[in-house]
């Protein structure tokens, strides 16, 4: 029978497997804790260790608990992917905000080390990647993804899962064909995830201009308008000027700082909503109108290429 709850003591299981310190800030104390109140997640935890030379940790889960995590070990190659929900990292002070569609890529060590927050009542469908150095010796082209990620010193960034990608790994998640097929599968999808990534970091490798901390707080006021209020008509020049930068300007340090750019944001904040609308029983139309969508058919392709089902299987759900 598969496990569907998690506890602590799991959780301390997966610490040192993968070299993570979890904390939970409602178990603190010396105080005796009952069985339930010990369940940290619910849901579904697959581990795959991958002929390539791959960990990958595929979560479909609702937090119970609140918990932290912190990275111990190192690990040349780190990659989060989320499909649905949000992950607030912090990379040696640094703070990254990881969306659905998102994915977060990095080198760990103990020069860098990533912190991440968990609220509870949260639901997250994520993927975590780590490339293994020894068991990727031999895979050639494994090998020389490391050695050009290391000369390009492997660098800290996010970027957008492109959409036939993220439809892929929706479909993967539900499947549930014979473990050879599946294991395939996957591993066909992490290859591409780490050529996108390298693809990526390929296309931004030009100097980049860095946001200074007042441009940070002003580019995080736009962000959280266009979060909280999706439904409202936006232009680049109106949000450049809540910024107090020119649209260029906004144009380059949105997507530098958050990974895409300001209208690719504003269509998943908008999904996001139409999404939550669906779920309370509002019809296709309904969801698109009241989340800042004109027209229902545009709203309808775009759902799909983004959560890879159509608007009316969620309602339907």
């Amino acid at each position: 029978m598969q496990k569907t709850h998690f506890s602590v003591e799991d959780f301390i299981g997966f610490g040192e497997r993968y070299g993570i310190d979890y904390r939970f800030p409602a178990l603190s104390g010396d105080s005796d804790f009952t069985k339930a109140q010990r369940m940290v997640i619910r849901g579904d935890v697959e581990e795959m260790t991958l002929s390539s030379g791959l960990n990958l940790t595929r979560s479909d889960i609702r937090v119970l608990q609140p918990y932290e995590t912190t990275s111990l070990h190192s690990c040349p190659l780190y990659m989060l992917v989320v499909l649905e929900g949000c992950v607030m990292l912090r990379l040696n002070g640094q703070e990254f905000v990881v969306r659905a569609g998102m994915a977060f890529t990095s080198r760990l060590s103990e020069h860098q080390v990533m912190n991440a927050s968990h609220l509870a009542d949260y639901h997250l469908r994520t993927l975590s990647l780590g490339v293994d150095p020894a068991r990727c010796l031999q895979s050639p082209l494994l090998m020389a993804l490391l050695q050009q990620w290391e000369a390009g010193g492997a660098p800290t960034f996010l970027w957008q899962v492109p959409a036939f990608l993220l439809s892929g790994l929706h479909a993967a998640q539900q499947s549930a064909g014979p473990g050879l097929s599946r294991q395939l599968m996957m591993e066909g999808l992490m290859l591409q995830l780490l050529g996108q990534a390298l693809s990526c970091r390929m296309q931004g490798s030009e100097k980049r201009s860095v946001a200074t901390y007042s441009e940070q707080h002003r580019l995080e006021n736009v962000r959280r308008l266009l979060e909280q209020e999706p439904e409202k008509a936006y232009t680049l020049d109106a949000l450049a000027q809540l910024a107090a930068m020119s649209s260029s300007s906004l144009r380059v340090k949105f997507r530098q700082a958050y990974g895409q750019s300001v209208f690719d944001y504003l269509r998943d904040c908008r999904l996001e909503l139409a999404r939550s609308y669906l779920a309370q029983g509002y019809s296709v139309q309904q969801a698109a109108w009241m989340s800042g969508y004109q027209h229902a058919t545009n709203f309808s392709t775009a759902f799909r290429r983004r959560y890879g089902v159509a608007p009316s299987e969620v309602r339907v759900s």
